[in-house]
C-alpha cells in the first residue's frame, strides 16, 4: 500500500518494519521523512494534510527544533552551537510528530541522537535517548 502527502507525492513502503508497524519513507526537499502506523491504528488515522503543512513549514519548525536542542543542552559540557545535524522528520497518526537529529556531536550521547517532540507546531519535549537500550532494539 502506498500513501501520498499532499504537495509531496507518494512515500515508499519499508519492507523490513517490525511486526505490527507499517512504515513509509521519502525525502522531501532534502529532508528525510518517515510515517509510522502501529496497530491497532490504520492509515485512515493519518492526517496527511497536516503532515504536508508541517513539511511546507519545515524550515521554521527545524529552527524551532534547533532552539529546543540548544535550550536542552546549553549547560551540558562539550555543547557548542550546531552540535546536531542530519534531521529526520517522523510522523504518526494524530498531531504528535518529531525531529530526530541523527548526528549529535556532544560527548556522552548515544548514536541515536536527540529527538525533539512536537504537538502540532509546539515543542513538548526533548529526549536525548540515553535511556534506550540498543540491545533491546536489535532483539526480535
Amino acid at each position: 500500500m502506498t500513501i501520498a502527502i499532499p504537495g509531496f507525492g507518494e512515500l515508499t513502503p519499508v519492507d523490513h518494519a517490525p511486526e505490527g508497524v507499517a512504515c513509509w519513507n521519502t525525502t522531501a526537499a532534502g529532508t528525510s521523512v518517515s510515517v509510522l502506523v502501529e496497530e491497532p491504528a490504520t492509515t485512515d488515522d493519518l492526517d496527511l494534510p497536516f503532515i504536508g503543512s508541517v513539511l511546507r513549514d519545515r524550515q521554521r519548525l527545524l529552527a524551532t527544533a534547533h532552539e529546543a536542542v540548544a535550550d536542552h543542552l546549553r549547560d551540558h559540557p562539550g555543547y557548542e552551537p550546531d552540535a546536531v545535524a542530519d534531521p529526520e522528520f517522523t510522523f504518526h497518526p494524530g498531531r504528535d510528530w518529531l525531529v530526530r537529529f541523527a548526528e549529535c556531536r556532544v560527548p556522552g550521547f548515544t548514536e541515536l541522537g536527540l529527538v525533539v517532540v512536537f504537538n502540532g507546531g509546539d515543542v513538548v519535549g526533548v529526549d536525548d535517548l540515553a535511556d534506550v537500550d540498543l540491545a533491546d532494539e536489535t532483539e526480535d
